[in-house]
Formats: C-alpha cells, sequence, structure tokens
C-alpha cells in the first residue's frame, strides 16, 4: 500500500540519506521521521543483508570478504534502491557508517535526487555505544578507543564535507533528533 506523507507528489522529490558515523541513530531516527511522516524507510544494513547468503552478518561479511568486496556489496545495494520505480518520491534512507567514504556510492548519491543529512554524535558517547556489541572488525583490537577516537576524526570530516545538512545531536536522545530533522523537512517541502 502506498504512503501519503502529505507532501504534494513531485518528481523531483527527493530522498532523505541519513549519514552518520556507526551508532549516531540514523535507522532509529529514520523510522521516527518516517513513521511521523508517513514516508518509505529503508536502512542500507538492511538492503545489504538481502543479498548475502543466510545467517551472514554485515561483520562477518566485512571481517571474511573485506573492506572492498563490503563496499561493492554496498554500491549495489544502493543503487538498486535508488532506482526501483516503485520507490520514487520522498523516502527516508539510513546509510552505513561508512557509506559517505565509499567513492561509488557518494557518486550514486551525489548523482540523484538524494539530500543526505548528517547526524554528528559526540565521540565518548558513539564509542560507548560501539563496545557494546564487542569490538568491530574496523577497529584494533589492541587499541580500539584510540584506533576509534583516529577513525572519528577522518571520518567525521568527510561527513561533514559530504553532508548537505549537519544535524547536531550533542546530547539529544534519538526523539528529539528526529523531532529536529522533521522540522527541516518540513520548513523545505511543507506540511
Amino acid at each position: 500500500m502506498p504512503f501519503d506523507s502529505g507532501f504534494e507528489k513531485m518528481d523531483n522529490m527527493p530522498v532523505i540519506a541519513l549519514g552518520g558515523i556507526k551508532h549516531t541513530g540514523k535507522s532509529t531516527v529514520g523510522k521516527i521521521v518516517s513513521q511521523r511522516l508517513a514516508l518509505p524507510f529503508h536502512d542500507l544494513d538492511d538492503l545489504i543483508l538481502k543479498d548475502l547468503p543466510p545467517r551472514w552478518s554485515i561483520r562477518k561479511w566485512y571481517r571474511e570478504k573485506g573492506e572492498q568486496e563490503f563496499r561493492n556489496k554496498e554500491s549495489v545495494a544502493l543503487a538498486q534502491y535508488l532506482k526501483e520505480e516503485d520507490q520514487k518520491g520522498m523516502r527516508i534512507l539510513a546509510l552505513g557508517g561508512a557509506t559517505l567514504e565509499n567513492p561509488q556510492a557518494l557518486n550514486l548519491l551525489k548523482g540523484s535526487d538524494t539530500e543526505i543529512y548528517i547526524l554528528d554524535e559526540e565521540v565518548e558517547i558513539l564509542y560507548h555505544r560501539i563496545i557494546k556489541r564487542g569490538i568491530p572488525p574496523f577497529l584494533d583490537p589492541l587499541n580500539p578507543e584510540e584506533s576509534f577516537r583516529k577513525m572519528y576524526t577522518t571520518r567525521k570530516q568527510t561527513l561533514l564535507n559530504q553532508g548537505d545538512y549537519i544535524i547536531n545531536i550533542h546530547g539529544m536522545d534519538q526523539t528529539n533528533a528526529a523531532e529536529h530533522l522533521i522540522r527541516l523537512i518540513r520548513s523545505k517541502y511543507g506540511r
């Protein structure tokens, strides 16, 4: 059943792509926004998982196949999503934490009707969220905090350079971050 978002149907309605470092709340914020505005929501990680063998996780694929294979899978999933005819119109897409560092994915996003909204969170909060699930394969297991801080500094600069809008969520819970994003979308597109 199609979504009735209350937004006028226009061909140039963008995909609202949520970027940010891992665990900034892109998926949670995206789901809240999509529910409040009655817009379709997808998570790029879920789209990638659809094409992985059964019982594989994103972490397992990355660990066993490597970064380049993961980036290829990510780009293919993103390209399919952006081309789907039944998904035209405004919709919300949560990107992966490193999607904007993937040149293929970035070119796809920049070459489509997509607006990139970056959720910017403090390094300490993100590190503690990430470590709760164990040390991910992209961090140095001997010094995960230092390697995360280095990655955060580099990735944050990339995100800030690639985003169309930056949403500072320092100290906000995810509901408040979603409300801020909703106000931005409504101020630009009405309702």
